[in-house]
């Protein structure tokens, strides 16, 4: 079987122009400043494309579940409509790019439509994820909009059955999720490989789930296994199955995505302290609320003193917690350093993250890819 190059990567100056709107856009959004300070004008036309096409792909998957749901029990349409809305109206499309990119650093020909179809996979994956986790946390938002287990309790006027169409809902996605994985057309050894590291991914973040929901204190391997496996070292995996790269590309890209996803995650956690909810689409102050031992909450405890600590204990975990307080348990975590200390290790991930690409086993253009992603995963504001 050779390669296909059906529908592979536009990157003409046809492509550039119809693009440009998309590349503005998401990356001004996700980075300010991102088109005109480091972020080059191919990996913008890369990242464009690359979500251009998975689009396109989850438009086909969805449009096939929802029509097959309307003729089999047209009274679940509303499950399959609330996953599908909030698949569609957000998304950076950080995880299929990376998976392109790292194809990109071992064959940048490499089955097209593999990688297109994993990366809509990993999308529907992140739909499956993020429902079940938002019911979880009780978050009522995401993405600017209704939760799904939130959207569904009004659509059938019963919290729990909203909750339990939810569940279903995620469970749903994660079958969309195995039918593309399954269906992908690879020589076989490749094609095995790339059904381990899947499967092994979504073992890893639902264990990084389950030591987050209860509070474990390990935070780093917290963010290595529920955000960094499918988020960051993943999708890199997944690319490099599917190029057939060898041992030494494998290190090379274990040693990037290994710090970068924890970096990734620590950019969330001060996002969801310290940002708005216009930026990150849900509410102010959730991991707050939540009680979550974030890295910035752990290094507020160690510093603030007796009396500090004991204050800022007293307002965490609280779900009725009003502004005032959320802004007072800003104010502690600043107090105590935990704001500079953790951006400083965010740049130090990162550093280490780009420093690990310097080596002939990966193709420039897939390094400067990767490069450019380092900083959109660490610099982003939603």
């Amino acid at each position: 079987m050779q390669p296909s190059t059906q529908g592979s990567l536009d990157t003409t100056a046809e492509s550039k122009a119809c693009l440009a709107t998309v590349i503005s856009t998401h990356l001004a959004d996700t980075v300010p400043g991102a088109l005109s300070t480091g972020i080059s004008e191919p990996v913008g036309v890369f990242f464009a494309a690359v979500r251009a096409r998975v689009d396109a792909r989850l438009r086909e998957v969805i449009a096939d579940c929802e029509a097959f749901t309307r003729e089999a029990a047209p009274d679940a349409i509303g499950m399959v409509e609330a996953a599908r809305d909030l698949t569609v109206r957000g998304g950076k499309r950080l995880r299929p790019a990376l998976l392109a990119a790292a194809v990109t650093c071992i064959d940048p020909s490499a089955y097209p439509d593999a990688v297109t179809d994993l990366g809509a996979a990993l999308e529907l994956l992140q739909t499956y994820l993020l429902i079940h986790d938002d019911w979880m946390d009780d978050d009522p938002v995401r993405r600017g909009a209704p939760s799904v287990h939130v959207a569904l309790a009004a659509r059938f006027g019963d919290r729990h059955i909203g909750a339990s169409a939810a569940i279903l809902a995620g469970d749903l996605m994660g079958t969309l999720v195995h039918d593309l994985v399954g269906r992908i057309e690879l020589p076989a050894l490749r094609r095995r490989a790339v059904l381990r590291a899947f499967t092994r991914m979504e073992h890893e973040v639902i264990l990084g789930q389950c030591l987050d929901v209860t509070h474990s204190p390990d935070t780093d391997r917290v963010h290595h296994l529920k955000t960094g496996s499918y988020t960051v070292r993943g999708p890199l995996v997944l690319g490099l199955e599917v190029a057939g790269g060898g041992d030494d590309a494998r290190r090379a890209l274990d040693a990037y995505g290994t710090p970068l996803g924890v970096a990734f995650q620590l950019r969330d956690d001060m996002l969801g302290a310290f940002g708005t909810e216009a930026e990150t689409g849900k509410p102010v102050g959730g991991d707050f609320r939540e009680g979550k031992h974030t890295a910035l909450v752990q290094h507020a405890v160690a510093h603030l003193g007796t009396a500090g600590a004991a204050e800022l204990g007293s307002l965490l975990g609280r779900r009725d917690a009003t502004d005032a307080e959320i802004a007072r348990v800003r104010s502690l975590i600043e107090a105590s350093g935990a704001r500079e200390q953790v951006e400083a290790r965010i740049r130090a991930l990162r550093e280490q993250a780009v420093a690990a690409l310097h080596t002939d086993a990966l193709r420039p253009a897939g390094r400067e890819l990767l490069t450019a992603f380092a900083s959109l995963m660490t610099e982003r504001r939603q």
